[in-house]
């Protein structure tokens, strides 16, 4: 898929920007986070609402994992 961005439509522009975004935040992890929340506050991007969901997400999941952690530890200290 190496069709210039204004070619790219629907699905096709969508992954296009996933697959930038994930090429970018595993190069540079911390400029990519911050450049994320930029991109997710203006809503411009095809990825914004990707990129919402898998904060959203990632934030459960640490949420998750400290009640687990602390039920177990509790569990099996009393």
């Amino acid at each position: 898929m190496n069709a210039s961005p204004d070619d790219l439509h629907g699905t096709d522009l969508l992954a296009q920007e996933i697959k930038d975004e994930a090429s970018r935040l595993a190069h540079h992890p911390l400029a990519e986070v911050k450049r994320l929340e930029h991109v997710a506050e203006e809503g411009d991007s095809p990825a914004a609402m990707l990129v919402l969901i898998l904060a959203v997400t990632a934030v459960a999941a640490v949420i998750l994992t400290v009640v687990i952690s602390v039920s177990l530890v509790v569990y099996y200290q009393g």
